[in-house]
């Protein structure tokens, strides 16, 4: 019974993952704030909302241009390179909880609020990181320079079930259940015991779904870089928010909450930038490439874990100039280093184009391209530290490492520390690729047999039951670690599942289909 309620549940986290595996964090939160836009558009029809159609797409076109021509003013005046989707997605934000403007004066005011959010995230800065929330910089002067508060008007049933559905996709992607989950919690407790007659439970679903609590949780709570990277700071973080949010006695609005949980992150959750030189670039197998920077003296980290990489480039494409890519250097190495994969150009397309365009390739990222552009000394920023995909405590617990193509980068991290500080466990590597020239670090893997790892490498077929139970007989006994592309990590975990193994024992770590 437990096994099939497992599996039911993987089937829920298999659809968020595949849909989820088709877009970048950035452009994820981007694409679900438009659409909140465009139902909102729809419910206006149907008088879901108190607002106009026309006044919903003038607010946000609005707030978008103004955003849009911040950021690039600024960005050239510092000459501080911007990044693609943050303008954008920080005037959906202002136009989902700010009052559609009529007059002068209001537009005068949105133009204030929208200036200030994106101004904020170039001047409020330490250490090359923005400290606030721009959207709630934004409302906030609204509020309190313009007194024109915000009104939120987000937060209504026809909005909630858009909401919710694009929620979970986003929570999924960033892996902040815990933090939103612990801010809800909050949420509803005080309600429960903060009112001097309780709450009913109809009262607690009025709530929920006819204010803004969800979205802000989701959206503004979650904002990567001015929350928590590290898993530990979550509650404390999502707690103090919470607490501030709820308490009506201590009046603070829903961006004062927040721009509260802001400094806390600062000065107890700072998420650093580290701006590092290229080093060199290594081929470690058919398409695969290793990137080496410099380390910097401050940056600790445990092998598994994995940070935000962004390329500084005036064009970029629909995937952006960030990624979150693992760390696949060891801790005892001199240097950082990342490893990718670039992908073959696809078959030629024929058309009805003229002949010079008829062969068509779908070729690497912009990014990918940019880094390919990298010679020694040229820079990059890596940020936001964070990951739990990381070695047991326990080194005497028997695990089992499950890597699909590109998934290997961090066990080779691991696997290169255990060597390194010459620490014996009993791993078995199961790496699975399409071909054996694809396959990378192979050298490395012989070596760490002499700390105890056993490798065995799939190059004809998948990796199911039969292979699970073929290559790590005592797979009843091993802890698992998979990393790998999403259909690679999915297939895997269902058929451990099927094999009995425990959902506690299975952890995973998926490689997003950034080309």
């Amino acid at each position: 019974m437990k096994n099939q309620l497992n599996l039911a549940a993987q089937k829920i986290t298999s659809l968020l993952d595949s849909i989820n595996d088709k877009f970048t964090s950035y452009r994820l939160v981007l694409y679900f704030l438009a659409s909140l836009v465009g139902w909102a558009v729809i419910g206006s029809w149907f008088d879901g909302l108190p607002y106009n159609w026309h006044e919903i797409l003038i607010s946000a076109g609005w707030l978008l241009g103004v955003c849009w021509l911040t950021n690039k003013l600024v960005s050239r005046f510092l000459d501080i390179p911007a990044n693609k989707e943050s303008d954008l997605i920080t005037a959906l934000i202002l136009a989902l909880i700010l009052t559609p403007p009529k007059t002068k004066g209001e537009f005068a005011v949105t133009a204030a609020a929208a200036i200030a959010a994106i101004t904020s995230k170039y001047v409020l800065v330490y250490s090359r990181s923005h400290v606030f929330n721009p959207a709630a910089v934004g409302a906030f002067i609204a509020g309190v320079v313009f007194h024109d508060y915000p009104s939120w008007w987000v937060g209504t049933k026809f909005m909630t079930p858009i909401i919710v559905l694009g929620g979970l996709l986003i929570l999924r992607k960033m892996k902040r259940f815990t933090m939103a989950g612990v801010f809800l919690v909050t949420f509803i407790l005080y309600l429960i015991y903060g009112t001097p007659s309780g709450s009913s439970p109809h009262f607690l679903w009025l709530e929920l779904i006819s204010t803004q609590v969800i979205f802000f949780s989701v959206i503004m709570l979650t904002e990567p870089l001015t929350s928590p990277a590290a898993a530990s700071r979550y509650i404390p973080y999502a707690l103090l928010v919470g607490i501030l949010y709820s308490a009506t006695k201590l009046k603070f609005s829903p961006e004062e909450a927040l721009l509260a949980g802001n400094i806390f992150t600062f000065l107890f959750a700072r998420n650093r930038r580290y701006l590092l030189k290229f080093i060199q670039k290594v081929q470690e197998a058919d398409g695969i490439y290793s990137y080496g920077f410099s380390l910097p003296a401050r940056l600790k980290f445990r092998p598994g874990q994995y940070m935000e990489w962004t390329i500084a480039q005036n064009k970029t494409d629909s995937r952006g100039n960030r990624r979150y890519l693992t760390i696949a250097s060891a801790p005892t190495e001199p240097g950082l280093m990342f490893t990718v994969k670039h992908p073959q150009p696809a078959r030629p397309v024929e058309s009805a184009a003229p002949a010079r365009d008829k062969r068509a390739f779908h070729g690497p990222s912009a990014f990918k391209q940019k880094l390919d552009e990298l010679r020694p000394g040229d820079t990059i920023l890596a940020s936001r530290l964070a990951g739990s995909f990381t070695l047991p405590k326990d080194t005497t617990k028997k695990i089992a490492l499950l890597a699909g193509g590109i998934g290997v980068t961090p066990f080779r991290s691991m696997i290169k520390y255990l060597l390194d500080s010459k620490q014996s466990r009993d791993v078995a590597l199961v790496y699975s690729a399409n071909s054996p020239a694809e396959l990378s670090f192979k050298e490395l893997f012989r070596q760490a047999e002499a700390v105890g790892l056993k490798t065995s490498y799939v190059t004809d077929g998948r990796v199911d039951e039969s292979k699970i139970k073929n290559l790590l007989p005592d797979y009843n006994q091993r802890r698992f670690y998979i990393s790998g592309p999403y259909g690679f990590v999915n297939s895997v975990e269902i058929a451990l599942l099927k094999l009995g193994v425990s959902r506690s024992e299975i952890i995973t770590d998926y490689f997003p289909g950034y080309k």
